[in-house]
């Protein structure tokens, strides 16, 4: 029967929960099925059944296994690679049980691989009980039950299924089409020579220099650690003359530990790294700006400064007119010998931001060039001089620091967003916590506009929080394991230490950003307080 909506205390074949929308729901045999799933396992009309007839028994199911197409939105995985099904397709409709048509008819057995060639790989299903920290040797992707792999039990060597059957065969030693005749080459990036390879479909690993891309038609490969290069960075300079670092020339490194001066994001691979200064930017983004023409770097008419101002490295160490942090590497300066100095993601700001400081109104981004005594909302703290932010509905105002470069997270306490304080000006004796009635003077969340606080210490680890160093919201989940990077070798994505694959963390899945709790949400110690506990994402 179709449900219109509801909540109910099922769960769809494919494994996700049946929210509160429209589902297909058999009361008697408490069967729930979303309206794509069950459209996609639909049998084809009549004419489409050319392939009644083509039924196999395949070793991982009980039931035989029948040919049939889904072109339906669905969200139905591959039983074997994991990955959604579409296409041409084997499967048992009574179970939802599906493999893509080329994960059905993989070999059971591969010899001669030219990944593990010195023995033969034999596919397994239904592994992870006997091996649960299996990880496959290309890709690096955690396997999870009931997906496939191919194993060799003497080596404790792992392919996944499409890792295994995508490179099967050495291209022809007469193939001159991508890769300039060269079957073996070495490279600056890594000391072992390397390979060529054709990729039949694309991998699910990244290119071990660029980690942009996956894998796919011509790459190299190092046999003995399965280092992977992509064709196309095989031309990448070893070296570089940057116009955004000109004075010196960057080295591209591998173990780049520096946040990219472009991009601010962190990376733990190769980039292109100044000797003698901290600037360093990431394989993508110095390739990318490398021909930035004199124009595309100067920045001008986007705030409220008269003077062109051009996108440069600052060797001295100076603070933003923004928001009033320190610039480190580059950032937007004023070629007129002005002391405006702007990061560049506050000088790119639009000029009437939406915030979540005060979302019910758009916020004027403008510089007060003479002095003020009018209070920040935020902080009560007289405005001053500088860059503020206008709510000319409201005829509110805050600091730009305020509003900017704050945790700014959203909990189930309050309907607006909460902003971190450090501490509350002087323009204000106190505001009080909402929980329990206490003053509020230092590290608290706080609703300008509602004059709603709380203490760190009264407040529970918040299901999503925004953080100043990513754009998007980070979700709290019980574990991450970044399958990029070996078990051992987590990072947080913050402050660029380890951390442990089975704690907690904040993390976006788009952007695969993890961080410690402790990184994301400023830490206190108020006296005789519990702990804190997690609360459910």
């Amino acid at each position: 029967m179709f449900y219109p909506g509801g909540s109910y205390d099922l769960s769809c074949r494919c494994d996700e929960p049946v929210e509160a929308r429209g589902s297909y729901v058999c009361d008697v045999c408490e069967v729930a099925l979303h309206t794509g799933c069950a459209a996609a396992t639909l049998p084809p009309p009549e004419e489409e059944h050319e392939d009644k007839g083509k039924i196999i028994q395949h070793f991982a199911h009980e039931h035989p296994l029948a040919s049939f197409h889904v072109n339906a939105s669905n969200r139905i995985n591959c039983k074997a690679c994991g990955e959604q099904i579409s296409g041409r397709v084997y499967g048992c409709r009574a179970c939802i049980y599906v493999l893509h048509e080329s994960c059905a008819l993989a070999p059971r057995e591969i010899s001669n691989h030219p990944f593990h060639p010195q023995h033969p790989l034999t596919l397994l299903a239904d592994f992870k009980p006997e091996w649960p920290d299996l990880t496959c040797e290309v890709c690096k992707r955690y396997s999870h039950c009931p997906m496939f792999a191919y194993n060799c039990n003497e080596c404790d060597f792992h392919l996944d299924v499409n890792c295994a059957v995508s490179v099967m065969h050495l291209p022809p030693r007469d193939d001159q089409s991508s890769m300039d005749g060269k079957r073996e080459i070495h490279h600056f990036s890594h000391p072992h020579q390397l390979t060529s390879f054709h990729a039949k479909a694309e991998l699910f690993a990244a290119c071990s220099v660029c980690k942009e891309k996956e894998i796919s038609g011509y790459f190299y490969c190092c046999l003995d650690c399965l280092f992977l290069l992509d064709v196309s960075c095989v031309e990448f300079p070893q070296d570089i003359v940057h116009p955004l670092h000109s004075n010196h020339p960057l080295i591209c490194q591998e173990d780049f530990d520096l946040r990219c001066s472009l991009c601010s994001d962190n990376t733990h691979s190769f980039g292109y790294k100044c000797e003698v200064c901290l600037f360093g930017l990431h394989v993508k983004c110095a390739l990318q700006s490398l021909s930035a023409t004199e124009e595309e770097l100067t920045l001008t008419g986007e705030l409220v400064h008269d003077h062109p101002m051009k996108l440069q490295c600052s060797p001295l160490l100076r603070m933003c007119k923004v928001c009033e942090w320190p610039v480190e590497g580059l950032g937007y300066d004023c070629q007129e010998g002005c002391d405006m100095l702007l990061h560049k993601t506050c000088a790119e700001l639009p000029r009437e931001p939406e915030h979540p400081i005060h979302p019910q109104h758009p916020l004027v981004l403008h510089c007060l060039e003479s002095y003020t005594s009018l209070p920040c909302f935020a902080c009560f703290d007289e405005i001053g001089v500088g860059f503020s932010l206008y709510c000319d509905y409201c005829k509110i105002q805050f600091h730009a620091r305020c509003a900017m470069g704050k945790l700014t997270l959203k909990h189930q306490r309050h309907e607006h967003s909460l902003t971190y304080m450090e501490k509350m000006g002087s323009g204000l004796n106190s505001v009080q916590c909402n929980v329990c009635y206490e003053d509020c003077q230092i590290d608290f969340y706080r609703c300008g506009p509602c004059n709603y606080n709380l203490h760190f210490s009264c407040l529970p680890l918040p299901p999503s929080v925004k953080h100043e160093f990513h754009f998007h919201p980070l979700v709290l989940r019980d574990r991450v394991v970044d399958d990029f990077y070996d078990y051992e070798e987590q990072y947080c994505d913050v402050c660029e230490t380890l951390r442990h694959p089975e704690h907690g963390v904040y993390y976006c899945e788009e952007c695969n950003y993890d961080a410690h709790i402790d990184c994301v949400i400023p830490e206190v110690s108020p006296p005789s307080q519990n702990s804190t506990t997690f609360s459910e994402a």
